[in-house]
């Protein structure tokens, strides 16, 4: 086992001092690694981008996420770091969280996540550590890199499971151009001017719900 995956494994494990563990699953789901937009991703991919820009107007860095279970959406949430004065309140965090408290194991391990963005480390912990097995994503870790010019060097969400044995369809990026446009919505902190200006030197247009 690599440091980075050791760190998330003991990220995860750090997380779930404060929730209540996961039941084990028996539904093995193959590996693998898909770039799609297929149609049946899309509706549920544009309601992360629309949490992902309600949290950004609420001064929050701009991320959704969400749970389908039975092509329906059973909980969502949104990034909350400047409103809940925690940096670890991302949105994918959040919803494992709140999947915790409100969603039967079962249940839970047979969904399906959808991120604004591809999930950071702390967040794959998360994810990893509730045994989601599906993982869908608007904007993927090059681009992100690109608009906000941080380079996440951990390991990414999909290869966490590869090297942990864990089984995960990493699908994405879906709905890409349409997921940049949400960074318009970063906060006024002291990233928001140089993501602004890398966005406009990508010749991204305006933002994607002018409201």
């Amino acid at each position: 086992m690599t440091k980075n995956v050791l760190l998330i494994v003991l990220s995860a494990f750090v997380l779930s001092l404060t929730v209540l563990p996961a039941c084990a699953g028996n539904n093995v789901l193959p590996y693998r690694e898909e770039a799609t937009s297929s149609t049946r991703h899309e509706p549920f991919i544009r309601q992360a981008f629309e949490l992902a820009i309600s949290s950004g107007k609420k001064g929050n860095h701009p991320f959704g996420a969400l749970l389908v279970y039975q092509n329906k959406v059973i909980l969502t949430s949104e990034n909350t770091v400047y409103t809940d004065r925690n940096v670890h309140s991302h949105a994918e965090i959040n919803l494992m969280t709140k999947a915790r408290r409100e969603i039967p194991p079962e249940v839970l391990r047979e969904s399906t996540m959808y991120a604004s963005t591809a999930p950071c480390m702390l967040c794959c912990a998360s994810i990893w550590y509730r045994d989601i097995k599906r993982v869908v994503y608007g904007v993927s870790y090059e681009t992100f890199a690109k608009i906000t010019g941080y380079r996440d060097k951990s390991i990414p969400c999909d290869k966490l499971y590869q090297e942990t044995g864990k089984p995960l369809e990493w699908i994405g990026p879906v709905l890409e151009e349409e997921g940049i446009q949400v960074f318009y919505y970063w906060p006024h902190d002291s990233f928001r001017s140089s993501i602004i200006k890398n966005l406009e030197e990508l010749g991204i247009g305006k933002p994607l719900q002018n409201r």
